[in-house]
C-alpha cells in the first residue's frame, strides 16, 4: 500500500511539475512579476535550446533568398578603402552606386549621429545627405537610417522630448482598453543627425535583447516611445519594399501586427520570436568596395541589386558586430535584421502561443498516460520499447512536421514527462525488486548455499512463497547417544563440538545444492528440490550424504586433540512428494517441508541404528537416480520393511561409502545379496551356509550377522505360511 502511495503521488508530482513548467514558459520575459520571470528562464533554458536543435535539422542550408541582399563592410573592404569608420563620403558614393545598379531600398545598419569634422569645402554629412536626397529621388526607392531605443550607457530623451521627426513613423494602432506596450526610452546619442534629416530618410529603431542564455531569438519589431509605437529598422524596411502597412492591435490580453503577408504575436515588450532562414550561407553577400570599384554597367552587380532591399551592415571580424543566435554563436548583427525581414515578407510565422500550448500539453499528458499504462503491466522489455518508441516519435514528428508548420511545441518538457515517469516507476520497481530480493536472502541465506540462493534471486519467479506440492529428496541425521556425549562435556564444550559438527555437515548440504531446514538439537533436517528445482535431486543427497561420511572421521581426529568424544551419527534419505513453503505465522515463519514422506525420511534416520548403518535410503530415492549416475554408487538391499506409522512395505538400502568395508569387495557384495535373496524365497539353511564365510571375514557387519540369527531362527521357528519377507517395525 505504501508503495502504491509514493508510486502514485510521485508520478502525479512528476506530470504537475511537467505541466507547470510548460505554463512558466508563457510568462513574458521582461515581466514584472519577479516569480514568474525567474521561473521563465529557468524552463526556457531547456525548452529553447532544445527547439533550437530541432529547428536546426529542418533548415534548409542550400537555400538563398532574391530579395534582400547584404551590402558586406567586409574584412576586404576595409582592407581596400579604409579602416573604420569610413568618412561619410564612401557611404555617399555607395548609395549613388546602388541608385545606378537599381537597388529598391536601402537599410544602413550604421549609426550617423555625430557630425564628421573635414578641411574640405564640402562637409561629408552634407555629401551623405545630397546622396540620399538623390536616391530618393526615383519614385519608389527609400533610404533607412536607425536609431536606438534602451541602449545602455547613453543619454535618453525625456518623456515630452520626442524628436518631432518621429511623429511621422508612428504605426497605425488600435488599442482596446488603455492597453500599451512596455514603455521604451529612446537614445539621444544616437539619433540621426539633422542634416540626413532634411533629407526625410525613413527611420527604424535598433534594438535587441538576448534571452536569458546569451542567445538573440527575440526581434523588437515595437518600440513604445511616450505612448507611441514606431517600428523597427526591419518592420520599416518590410514597410518601404512592399509597400505594405503594418496595423498593430494592442489588448489587455496580447498584441498583434499584422501585414499583408499574415499576423504575429507580439509579448508585451513588442518582441517576436525569429524563425531563422538561414546566415552567411543563405543571403547574397556584395562587398561594398566590390560595389565602388564596378563599372556603372556591371552586369552582374545589376543582377544582384536591381529592385532588390539592400542592407548594409558589417561582417567584418574586428567591428564586434557578432551576435550569439540559435544558427550561429558569431553571427553578424546585420543577419539578425535580414531573418526578420525574410519572416515577414514570407509571412513564416510562428503559430499562436495558446495553439502550442494546448498541443504541448496534449501530447505531454498522452505521451505519459500510454507509459504510465504500458507500465501497469510490468514487462521491463515493453517497458524500454515503449519509452524509446514514443521519444524518437515525438522527437521526429515535432521536428519534421510540427516546427516546420510555425507550432514552437515545449518537447524538452513533454519528453521529460515520459522519460521522468518511467525513470521513476522503473527505479520504484527496482527498489521493490531489491528489497524482495534482500528479504529472500535474508529468509534463504539461512537454508541454502549462496549459489542457490543467488540463482533464486535471478529467477525469482521460481520461488513461491506459501506451501507448494514438490518432490524432493529428503535428509535426516542424528548424532548416536548424544545424550551421554553430552553429559561428558561442559556447555561451552558441548556448543563447541555441536557448532563444529553442524557448521561442516551444512557447508556439504549447501555444496551439493541441498537446503537446510531445521537443526533439532544434534539432528539435521534438509532437503533438495527446493525452492528451486535441481536436476537429479536424489543423486545429489545421496553425494552429499556420502560426502559427510566421509568428513567425519577428520572431525573426530580435531576433535581428539580437543578432548572431546568422537562422535557417530546415522543418515536417512527418502524421495517423494511433499508440501514445501514458508510455515507459520505473519510475522514469525521458517522455509520447511512437511508430509508423509518427510516422515519416512525420518523413520530411515533412526533405523540406521537398528541395521548398523551410516546411510540407509528408500527404495524411490535410489530408483530415482538415473541408472548412468546410479552406477557412481555401491549399495545392498537393507530390508523390506513397514515402519511405524505406514501401511505399505518399502525397500531400503545401504549406499558404501569410500571406506566402507564393502565397497570394493565385489564378491561379499554378490554373496550377501543372493543370500538375501534366498532369505526372502525362504530359503533360510543355505542362506546361512551362503553367509557363514563372509560373516567371518566381518563380524562386525550388522547387516550381516541379522540375516544370519533371523535365518537360525526361522529354521527353529518357520514363519507363517503367509510371510511376505516384510519386516515390521513397532517403534520410532
Amino acid at each position: 500500500m505504501l508503495f502504491k502511495v509514493i508510486r502514485i503521488s510521485g508520478l502525479a508530482l512528476i506530470i504537475s511539475f511537467a505541466i507547470l513548467s510548460v505554463f512558466f514558459t508563457l510568462a513574458d520575459r521582461q515581466s514584472d512579476r519577479e516569480f514568474l520571470v525567474k521561473m521563465a528562464r529557468f524552463t526556457s533554458y531547456f525548452e529553447d535550446r532544445f527547439y533550437d536543435f530541432r529547428m536546426l535539422l529542418t533548415m534548409n542550408t542550400s537555400a538563398q533568398e532574391n530579395k534582400i541582399v547584404l551590402a558586406a563592410i567586409d574584412d576586404e573592404s576595409l582592407k581596400h578603402i579604409g579602416r573604420w569608420p569610413w568618412t561619410r563620403t564612401v557611404h555617399a558614393e555607395l548609395l549613388k552606386k546602388l541608385k545606378i545598379f537599381g537597388a529598391k531600398t536601402v537599410a544602413f545598419d550604421v549609426f550617423f549621429s555625430e557630425e564628421e569634422k573635414a578641411c574640405n569645402a564640402v562637409s561629408p554629412d552634407l555629401s551623405l545627405a545630397s546622396a540620399i536626397e538623390d536616391f530618393q529621388s526615383i519614385e519608389g526607392n527609400t533610404v533607412i537610417l536607425p536609431y536606438s531605443v534602451n541602449t545602455s550607457g547613453t543619454e535618453y530623451y525625456k518623456s515630452g522630448e520626442m524628436p518631432d521627426v518621429l511623429f511621422n513613423f508612428v504605426m497605425d494602432s488600435t488599442v482596446q482598453g488603455g492597453a500599451e506596450l512596455a514603455g521604451d526610452a529612446l537614445s539621444k546619442s544616437v539619433f540621426p543627425l539633422p542634416t540626413l534629416l532634411e533629407k526625410a530618410p525613413l527611420l527604424g529603431h535598433i534594438q535587441a535583447t538576448e534571452d536569458a542564455d546569451g542567445i538573440m531569438r527575440h526581434y523588437k519589431l515595437v518600440a513604445t516611445v511616450d505612448s507611441l509605437n514606431l517600428p523597427a529598422f526591419a518592420l520599416e524596411a518590410y514597410e518601404a519594399f512592399t509597400g505594405d502597412k503594418p496595423k498593430l492591435e494592442i489588448s489587455q490580453v496580447d498584441a498583434k501586427l499584422k501585414v499583408k503577408s499574415g499576423t504575429l504575436k507580439l509579448n508585451s515588450e513588442g518582441e517576436s520570436k525569429v524563425r531563422w532562414f538561414g546566415g552567411t550561407d543563405n543571403f547574397p553577400i556584395v562587398p561594398i568596395y566590390q560595389i565602388i570599384n564596378a563599372k556603372d554597367d556591371d552586369a552582374n552587380m545589376i543582377k544582384n541589386l536591381k529592385g532588390k532591399m539592400v542592407y548594409i551592415g558589417s561582417t567584418a571580424y574586428a567591428a564586434h558586430d557578432l551576435r550569439h543566435t540559435p544558427i550561429d554563436a558569431k553571427l553578424p548583427g546585420i543577419f539578425f535584421h535580414m531573418n526578420m525581414m525574410k519572416m515577414l515578407l514570407d509571412g513564416n510565422f510562428f503559430k499562436s502561443k495558446e495553439d502550442s500550448t494546448l498541443i504541448s500539453w496534449g501530447i505531454l499528458i498522452g505521451a505519459t498516460l500510454i507509459m504510465i499504462t504500458i507500465q501497469l503491466f510490468g514487462h521491463a522489455v515493453w517497458d524500454l520499447l515503449t519509452v524509446n518508441s514514443l521519444v524518437l516519435g515525438l522527437f521526429l514528428s515535432d521536428t519534421y512536421l510540427l516546427t516546420p508548420n510555425g507550432y514552437e511545441i515545449k518537447l524538452f518538457f513533454c519528453l521529460f514527462s515520459v522519460v521522468a515517469c518511467y525513470s521513476f516507476t522503473t527505479f520504484l520497481n527496482f527498489y521493490i525488486t531489491s528489497r524482495e530480493k534482500k528479504k529472500i536472502r535474508g529468509t534463504f541465506s539461512r537454508f541454502v548455499s549462496p549459489a542457490v540462493v543467488n540463482q533464486m534471486l535471478e529467477n525469482p519467479d521460481k520461488v513461491k512463497v506459501g506451501g507448494e506440492k514438490k518432490n524432493i529428496t529428503v535428509f535426516f541425521s542424528d548424532i548416536r547417544d548424544f545424550t551421554s556425549i553430552s553429559e561428558k562435556l561442559t556447555p561451552e564444550q558441548l556448543s563447541s563440538c555441536l557448532n563444529q559438527y553442524m557448521g561442516i555437515m551444512t557447508d556439504i548440504i549447501f555444496e551439493h545444492k541441498g537446503t537446510l531446514d531445521k537443526y533439532i538439537g544434534d539432528a539435521i533436517v534438509a532437503f533438495w528440490g527446493a525452492p528451486i528445482a535441481v536436476e537429479n535431486h536424489p543423486y545429489w543427497a545421496i553425494k552429499g550424504a556420502l560426502k559427510m561420511i566421509e568428513e567425519l572421521p577428520k572431525l573426530n581426529a580435531k576433535f581428539v586433540e580437543q578432548g572431546y568424544p568422537e562422535l557417530k551419527h546415522g543418515i536417512g534419505l527418502n524421495s517423494g512428494e511433499c508440501s514445501v513453503g514458508n510455515m507459520g505465522s505473519d510475522k514469525i515463519f521458517s522455509y520447511t517441508a512437511l508430509g508423509d514422506n518427510m516422515n519416512l525420511g525420518a523413520r530411515l534416520e533412526s533405523l540406521c541404528k537398528f541395521y548398523g548403518v551410516q546411510l540407509n535410503i528408500s527404495e524411490m530415492t535410489l530408483l530415482a537416480v538415473p541408472e548412468d549416475l546410479r552406477k557412481e554408487f555401491s549399495y545392498r538391499l537393507l530390508d523390506k520393511v513397514k515402519v511405524k506409522g505406514k501401511i505399505n512395505a518399502v525397500k531400503i538400502y545401504e549406499v558404501f561409502h569410500p571406506s566402507h568395508h564393502l565397497t570394493n569387495d565385489m564378491e561379499a557384495q554378490m554373496g550377501y545379496n543372493k543370500s538375501f535373496e534366498l532369505y526372502q524365497e525362504k530359503k533360510f539353511e543355505t542362506a546361512v551356509m551362503l553367509l557363514g564365510p563372509i560373516h567371518e571375514k566381518y563380524p562386525q557387519d550388522k547387516p550381516i550377522k541379522r540375516i544370519m540369527e533371523i535365518c537360525e531362527e526361522f529354521i527353529k521357528n518357520p514363519p507363517p505360511e503367509n510371510w511376505d519377507g516384510v519386516f515390521i517395525h513397532t517403534a520410532k
